[in-house]
């Protein structure tokens, strides 16, 4: 069945209640919370995620795998892949501990983000991004 799917991580605008959730070109199968490791930052209208050890939640999208080029390439146009954002497979972990390796994208210039524009870890050692979650 693994491979009868394709999963996508998201963990900004595109999750459920969010400004782009309507954009998804196809209907996922299920959608799930799930973590990733990373650091994470506040971009203005939207978060950027880098490579790092914070435990980051997000969600997975799962398609069917026959969606996933058209949703691949509705993603690389939102998320302004290459320039803006890169997109790596990177390993995700569901509330129930299981683990998938999931397309998402990340901040294209590390080096431009700021400790001031780090979102940090809630009281569970959890960072979650929601619309102006710092400002």
């Amino acid at each position: 069945m693994a491979h009868e799917i394709t999963p996508f991580f998201a963990y900004g605008t595109l999750k459920r209640g969010e400004e782009r959730e309507k954009l998804w070109p196809a209907r996922p199968l299920t959608v799930v919370t799930a973590f990733t490791q990373g650091r994470l930052y506040e971009l203005g209208e939207y978060p950027g995620l880098v490579h790092g050890e914070d435990r980051i939640q997000g969600e997975l999208w799962i398609f069917k795998h026959r969606d996933a080029a058209n949703v691949l390439k509705a993603l690389d146009e939102i998320e302004g892949y290459p320039r803006l954002y890169g997109r790596e497979e990177l390993p995700c972990e569901t509330f129930d501990g299981q683990e998938i390796s999931a397309t998402t994208y990340l901040y294209a210039d590390p080096d431009k983000l700021t400790d001031e524009r780090r979102i940090l870890p809630d009281e569970n050692g959890v960072v979650v991004w929601k619309r102006q979650s710092i400002w």
